[in-house]
């Protein structure tokens, strides 16, 4: 929950990533690729990465570029076992 009013406060296009990141870790569960408690996990990191270019006013384009990029950056983060990121 924290992390959802977190993204809600920040605004712009950080709502958007959090859903988008969501969704492909849900994905991913379902698939029976990572395990329940890593959905959160996936979702936080993606937020995390996104900081760096968040966009407050975005544009359509904008919207849709990193709802991309956060299912992209979400489906191809690996969990290690101390639940750093780590790009495949």
């Amino acid at each position: 929950m924290d992390l959802a009013y977190a993204a809600g406060r920040a605004g712009g296009t950080m709502t958007g990533v959090l859903s988008a990141a969501n969704e492909k870790a849900v994905e991913m569960f379902i698939d029976e690729r990572i395990g329940y408690l890593d959905i959160f996990k996936i979702v936080e990191l993606t937020c995390d990465k996104h900081r760096e270019e968040m966009v407050a006013s975005p544009s359509l384009e904008e919207i849709i570029h990193y709802d991309l990029w956060a299912r992209d950056y979400a489906a191809n983060l690996q969990l290690t076992s101390d639940r750093s990121p780590v790009r495949a």
